[in-house]
Order: structure tokens, then sequence, then C-alpha cells
């Protein structure tokens, strides 16, 4: 009686398999009206994903127009000749400008990254998320025959019986509703790379590929931090910044019987720059630390510059923790990346062990020799080592995207499966 009961309700096994298989199921928003004509648009590669992002990501826009405001301040304080006359802080002035558009095109160079990554991202998403479908898919058709095929056996009058048909039809029905949850996973991992591109709801977008990068297993770590800190502009940004600080004190030594004197923070926003927060919910990410400034210094001169080289002694920890950062960003990226390819070797092993495993036992069924449950457990025991296998290789994908943007482009997604001799 338990038994029966059990597969009215639906295998325990088979509910696990399900929910494993969606939980991971990428995307952020739903679908619009639009996306389901967008899917039969012809398929757009990475490269065409990340050109039109770079054409219309809004963020793009914005930064892009933070280095033409730094560019035009800069050309304002060049094109005061005489300036110097009346104040004689004016020379520092225009090399702090200088670094100030150091700044912005670092962070320009930064969202560029950021954006790819994104478009990167959100383009494998759907690739993973198709994935799932077929799974799915292979689920439900296998278990269409399965109970077709117990059907023809019951008739026939032979070891299986009416209670496993009926089993075996009450899972088909539960497989077919998280068919659905996973064919709109697509459609939410579709509007997300919208999203990525800076495209609307409207546009049509399809993705070519159907498999995820190969598994890649050359990664020097040391190479790859090294990568980050002569590439990221937010490396460039705070040693910039540091440079810009130190010339303050130099500035105020230029500015004799003042109480009050600017800095370089009265022309700029030094605050304008995100600074990320720490992060310890479960997951360990320290927060940055920010650059000081205040719009005025008030006392003598020797007052003044002292708060200021004070200031500049900051700012040299603000680089020393932004290299830190960058470090640990590229550490666990490489982790990420590592821990995905061991599953998937581990995976792809119980892949290879688990099938002939299941084909004998679909054999035995379809002869009538093995009962509905033990076709299910089988089946299942398949097809959640393949989903799985998907998401360690998702997830390695992920690793690997994630290093092409904290080194800024020093690593780079292989697009092709690498030559036998290469590891």
């Amino acid at each position: 009686m338990m038994k029966i009961r059990r597969e009215k309700r639906g295998s325990p096994r088979l509910m696990m398999f399900l929910s494993a298989l969606l939980i991971g199921t990428p995307g952020v928003a739903l679908a619009q009206d639009g996306v389901p004509e967008a899917i039969a648009a012809p398929g757009m590669n990475l490269d065409s994903c990340i050109a039109l992002a770079m054409q219309r990501q809004p963020a793009l826009a914005a930064a892009q127009a933070s280095l033409s405001s730094a560019v035009i301040g800069q050309q304002a304080l060049n094109n005061m000749k005489f300036a110097a006359l009346f104040s004689r802080d004016i020379p520092i002035r225009r090399q702090q400008a200088c670094l100030g558009v150091t700044i912005q095109s670092a962070q320009l160079r930064q969202i560029e990254w950021e954006t790819r990554y994104a478009v990167t991202r959100n383009y494998y998403s759907v690739i993973y998320a198709r994935m799932q479908v077929e799974v799915v898919e292979g689920l439900v058709r296998r278990l269409t025959e399965a109970r077709d095929q117990g059907q023809h056996l019951v008739d026939k009058g032979a070891k299986v019986t009416q209670l496993d048909v009926d089993g075996l039809s009450v899972n088909l029905e539960l497989i077919k509703t998280k068919q659905a949850e996973a064919e709109a996973g697509v459609l939410r991992a579709i509007a997300a790379l919208r999203e990525a591109m800076g495209v609307g709801a409207d546009y049509p977008v399809s993705v070519a590929l159907d498999t995820l990068p190969p598994v890649f297993t050359g990664l020097d770590k040391a190479q790859l931090i090294a990568s980050g800190l002569a590439n990221r502009g937010e490396v460039t940004m705070a040693s910039a910044a540091s440079e810009v600080t130190g010339l303050e004190v130099d500035a105020q030594s230029r500015l004799f019987f003042k109480a009050t004197a600017k800095t370089f923070a009265a022309g700029s926003d030094i605050h304008s720059q995100p600074i990320p927060t720490g992060v310890n919910n479960g997951e360990y990410r320290p927060g940055a630390l920010g650059l000081e400034m205040p719009v005025f210094l008030v006392g003598k001169r020797h007052d003044r510059m002292d708060r200021a080289s004070a200031l500049f002694g900051r700012s040299l920890a603000v680089v020393d923790k932004t290299q830190n950062l960058v470090g640990l960003d590229i550490e666990a990226q490489y982790l990420k990346a590592i821990e995905g390819a061991q599953k998937v070797g581990n995976l792809e092993k119980a892949l290879r062990l688990a099938d002939p495993l299941a084909r004998d036992v679909q054999k035995r069924f379809n002869e009538g020799n093995v009962s509905g449950e033990d076709f299910l457990r089988a089946r299942t025991l398949v097809d959640q080592t393949r989903a799985l296998r998907n998401e360690a290789h998702y997830n390695h994908v992920l690793g690997l995207a994630g290093l092409e943007r904290s080194t800024a482009g020093g690593f780079g997604i292989p697009r092709a499966p690498a030559p036998a001799d290469e590891p």
C-alpha cells in the first residue's frame, strides 16, 4: 500500500531531481509579450551581442559623457592663459585635471568590461537554460514511451501492473509542469541578455550556439593576478586619484595668506564613483576604501599642507586595498572555474556508468521484467547526472567569464576546443 501511495504522489527521487534542475535555471526578469517572436529571429553569436551592447548600453553612454565632461574641464583650465598670474595653484590644477581625464577613461574602460561580462554571462545563461530544457524534454519523451509500453505489457499480462502505468502517468504530468518552468527560464535568460545589451523588450534576440565553450584547465593564477593588476580600471583610478591627492599638497603650498583654500574636490565630485560595500551574509566580500578630500581646507598654509598630506597617506592605503580586492576577485573566479572543471570530469564519469545501467533497466522493463518504479529510478539517475553535469559546466564557464572581466581582457574565454596536446 505504501508503494501505491508513493507512486500516485510522484517519486521522491524524481521530485528532488526536478527541484535541483530548475532552481539553477538562470534569468532575472519575466519575459515580455514580444519574447516568443524574438526567439524565432536569426541567431546572434557572442561577438555580435557584445558589439551591439557597446553601441546601445546606457551605462556606457553615461560613462562616455563623464569622460567628455572631464576633457572639457581640462580644456577650460588650459584656456585660462593668464590665470596663473592671479592664482599660483593653477599649474597644479592643470595636472590634476589631466589625471581626472585618466580616471574617467579608466572608469569607461571598467564599465566596458562590466558590460562585456554581463552580455557574456547572460548569453551563456541562455545556452545553459536550453540544455536543461533538453534534459526535461528527454525525460518527458522517455517516460511517455515507457508509459505506452507499460500499458501494452499490462494488456499482455506481463509482470508490469496497472499501478506501474498509473505511477508513470502521474510522474509524466509532473514533469510536464516543470518543462513549462524550464522553457520560461530560457525566456528569462533572453530578457536578461536583452537588458545587458541595452535594447528594449521588443528587440528580436536569439542565441546562435547550442553548446557551452569547452572546459579549459590551463589557468595560471599568478599570471592572471598580474594581468588584473596591470589592466583593471579600478587600479588605474585608485593610482591616479592618489597622485591627484599628492599634488594637493603642492597646490596648498602655493597658496599663501589664505585662511580658507579650495581643493581639487571643489571642481569634481570625488564621491561620484560607486564604492562596493562589504557582504557577510553567507559569503565574504570585503568592501573598498573611498577617497577623501574636503572641498575647502581651513587654516594656515602649513596646516593645510599637513592635512592634505595626511589624506594623501590615506589615498595610498586606498591603492593597496584596491589591489588586494582585485587579487581576491581574480582568485575567486579562478577557483570557481577550477571547481567547475573538476566537477564536470567527475560527472562525466558518473554519466558513463549510469547510461548503460539505464539502458539495461529499460530493456528489461520493455520485456516486462522490472517495475515502473525501478525504471523511473534508473532513468532519473541518468537525467539528474546530466543536469548536474550541465550545471557544473555552466559554473565553469561563468568562472572563465569572471576571469575575463576581472583581468580586463588579460584572459579570454576560448571559443574553440583546445588542441589535443594542450591541457
